[in-house]
């Protein structure tokens, strides 16, 4: 155990009860949670994917976490050599999505300040995960919103649309697909307060969400304490093949700091990436199957729930 903390379950219940008539996914809406040292536990599991730390020193071009062409010709170059490290796999494409910068004294900005420069928002302190893949009805809904927020990366995606590229080999092909969240301090300091937590989830048998809750004594929640600017935390936030842990659910959390002459508030830049393998799916191991478990909303009616929660 690292410490403890207050974790806030309450959107992630009300969505989940929303989308797929389950009630009380998590079993609190409200509780103190143990929390744990994700260093150790990279250290232990020298072979798990699902989350880590990586070391990634700052460029030596100055990186403007603000506009998005330094992000795109000065960021991205790094993550695409993470990402070839943590995967040996042969990968088709890749593309990355909705940059944000997070802070406390941030607010979500308006969508005519985005084309330029990077979107900015307050610290997400809510349980939840950033994409529902198996809750939109087609791959071209998902593809769509990834092409509208995306930044043009040189390597393994070509100037045409995600769309075009990719959708034949996920339906046809069955390509396995993955989605990524990198997450990583823009502050001067090392990051005490709000630290980004992610949930571990772990199940009974061979299952995931939504299909079942994750099991409380399996699962964990950790963190990595004092991430530096030097460091990025990469995550899954889904897998299409069921048997990778991929749904990480995550907040930011409140710890106890120590008596300090000043406090530092947490500055974050956060990126996620669309990874298409060169690897078919297995029928039973396929988690965006026809038959996959689907929400009774609407994907309109989704987005209008989504939107009054983050209201």
């Amino acid at each position: 155990m690292y410490t403890q903390a207050r974790v806030d379950y309450s959107a992630a219940n009300e969505y989940i009860q929303a989308h797929y008539n389950i009630s009380q996914y998590f079993h609190h809406n409200d509780c103190i949670e143990t929390i744990h040292d994700g260093r150790r536990l990279q250290e232990s599991c020298h072979n798990e994917r699902e989350m880590l730390k990586e070391n990634s020193p700052m460029p030596k071009t100055q990186i403007i976490w603000s506009e998005r062409d330094s992000v795109q010709q000065c960021y991205l170059p790094e993550l695409e050599r993470t990402i070839n490290k943590l995967f040996p796999e042969k990968i088709i494409h890749l593309s990355f999505w909705n940059p944000m910068m997070r802070g406390e004294s941030l607010e979500i900005s308006r969508q005519r300040d985005q084309l330029l420069h990077t979107p900015t928002a307050n610290i997400a302190s809510l349980v939840h995960i950033d994409t529902d893949v198996g809750a939109y009805d087609s791959i071209e809904e998902i593809l769509a919103i990834i092409d509208n927020n995306r930044v043009q990366n040189d390597s393994l995606a070509s100037s045409s649309s995600v769309i075009e590229d990719v959708t034949d080999d996920i339906v046809s092909g069955r390509k396995r697909f993955a989605i990524l969240n990198f997450w990583r301090n823009t502050g001067e300091t090392p990051v005490t307060q709000a630290p980004l937590s992610i949930y571990s989830s772990r199940y009974d048998g061979d299952v995931a969400f939504p299909d079942a809750a994750p099991n409380v004594e399996d699962s964990k929640w950790y963190m990595f304490p004092n991430a530096t600017r030097d460091e990025v935390i990469v995550f899954y936030q889904y897998d299409r093949e069921r048997d990778q842990p991929s749904d990480l659910w995550h907040c930011a959390i409140e710890v106890e700091e120590k008596e300090s002459d000043s406090v530092h508030r947490r500055k974050s830049f956060d990126i996620r990436a669309l990874i298409v393998f060169d690897d078919e799916v297995s029928d039973n191991n396929d988690r965006f199957s026809p038959e996959r478990t689907r929400p009774v909303l609407s994907f309109e009616e989704s987005c209008c729930f989504c939107d009054k929660q983050a209201a």
